[in-house]
């Protein structure tokens, strides 16, 4: 397996915007798991990719400098920059009766303070799971 960042350029239209791959990505774009967009409004940006070996040796050939091998960390940590965490509600009935609660003046048990703790695996609050390339490939599976 390699790992690897392609630059792609955004391209504006009337009807949107799109991306631009290099020429030759149509050879191996079937091959290829894209795991993270850039995406941050930039005319060039990265995308964190993934493919075998093989296919990887078919990339490398195009010695395009639009193409970066990363190690494991680097497109972790690329990915988390974007596609960061974010909190939401996972149990949206309980917390609004733990905030009912909360704003009638009524003390909160643990369970309940627990259940408004993102860190803590009580549905209510909770994180999204944190970007790494080994939990984008066994979701991809």
């Amino acid at each position: 397996m390699k790992v690897f960042e392609v630059k792609i350029a955004k391209k504006r239209t009337t009807e949107g915007c799109g991306f631009v791959w290099p020429e030759w990505w149509k050879e191996v774009y079937e091959s290829v798991n894209v795991m993270a967009y850039q995406d941050e409004g930039l005319a060039v940006e990265g995308a964190v990719c993934v493919c075998d070996d093989k296919t990887w040796e078919l990339i490398a050939a195009k010695k395009d400098k639009a193409i970066a091998l990363l190690t494991t960390a680097q497109a972790n940590e690329k990915g988390r920059a974007w596609r960061p965490q974010v909190t939401s509600v996972t149990d949206e009935q309980k917390v609004l009766l733990i905030v009912a609660k909360a704003a009638q003046g009524t003390a909160l048990t643990t369970d309940e303070l627990k259940a408004l703790d993102p860190e803590d695996d009580t549905p209510g609050v909770g994180k999204s799971r944190l970007f790494t390339i080994e939990d984008s490939l066994n979701a991809e599976a």
